[in-house]
């Protein structure tokens, strides 16, 4: 878990580093996109901007699969089986019953749902076609308008996108993966067609650095990530940010006491200085050269 919330962090300062701003942010209802939307607004140092969310960002629906561990079901059903369910473009999962523990007709956050729009177990494409609709009504509109918008979502979501972006074949779309806490970067034109040069399979789209870049230049760089923490974590003292002087005459125009805080940085200010150490010689020969080490856990 303290890893993941690590990779999210850094993927906004990574996203600030290269000096992307954004002016909206979209999101699915599901906690792990929510937290990554947190967790990298927070490290690019943008919490403020306008956040949406919408079940039509939700990863898609796996059915009666929902929940379960994906070793057991490869155990149980068998890797082919678990294949055709997870990647098959028009394959559906066996569909989620109303008994199932963590069937969505029993969760508030649907309640406003139509009938018919509530999934009960998604094929890729069906995934695609929720999806689309937000695109074309929420996020397109914001785009012709000159937003920057960030997209906060999941691995399946997020392909569906790039497939309708790019225009890349579904055979090639379901084994494209999509890394976690690495920002993607499409930057499209007045017609909403990405601008760039495709690869084999026609992506146009730009990890912002890829894994082993980020980790050598991020994590192995710990001072400057202990550094951009700082700003967040520090505490600033009201005696550190306030000068005596400016308390002293706030007290005696509303006549009252001089804060002890205060009044005994004066006092301290007063003492005399202590006496200058006495110097002291080193024998070389007698010193050892001791260094220590910190692991870094990921």
């Amino acid at each position: 878990r303290r890893g993941r919330v690590l990779n999210r962090a850094i993927a906004g300062i990574m996203l600030k580093r290269h000096g992307f701003e954004f002016d909206e942010a979209h999101t699915s209802l599901l906690k792990r996109a929510v937290r990554t939307l947190w967790s990298s607004l927070h490290g690019c140092d943008q919490h403020w901007i306008p956040v949406h969310r919408s079940w039509r960002l939700n990863e898609r629906h796996y059915g009666a699969l929902t929940g379960m561990s994906k070793s057991e079901v490869k155990d149980q059903m068998g890797e082919e089986l678990l294949q055709k369910f997870r990647r098959g473009f028009y394959k559906k999962p066996i569909e989620m019953r109303p008994d199932h523990p963590f069937f969505t007709g029993r969760d508030r956050r649907y309640n406003n749902l139509i009938e018919g729009h509530l999934p009960t177990g998604e094929s890729l494409h069906d995934c695609q076609n929720r999806v689309l609709p937000y695109w074309v009504d929420n996020i397109v509109p914001s785009i012709r308008r000159g937003k920057r918008v960030f997209v906060a979502a999941h691995n399946n979501t997020l392909r569906c996108l790039v497939q309708h972006l790019d225009g890349i074949a579904i055979e090639n779309i379901r084994e494209f993966e999509i890394p976690t806490a690495i920002p993607l970067i499409y930057r499209l034109s007045d017609e909403m067609r990405p601008i760039g040069k495709p690869d084999d399979i026609g992506f146009t789209g730009k990890f912002l650095v890829d894994a082993h870049k980020r980790d050598k230049e991020y994590l192995a760089n710990i001072e400057a990530l202990h550094t951009f923490r700082h700003r967040f974590d520090r505490v600033v003292k009201p005696v550190e940010a306030i000068e005596p002087e400016v308390i002293e005459r706030e007290c005696q125009e509303m006549d009252v006491a001089v804060p002890d805080a205060w009044a005994v940085e004066e006092e301290e200010a007063a003492e005399p200085e202590p006496p200058a150490p006495t110097p002291m010689a080193f024998d070389p020969a007698r010193m050892t050269n001791g260094t220590s080490a910190q692991n870094l856990g990921h």
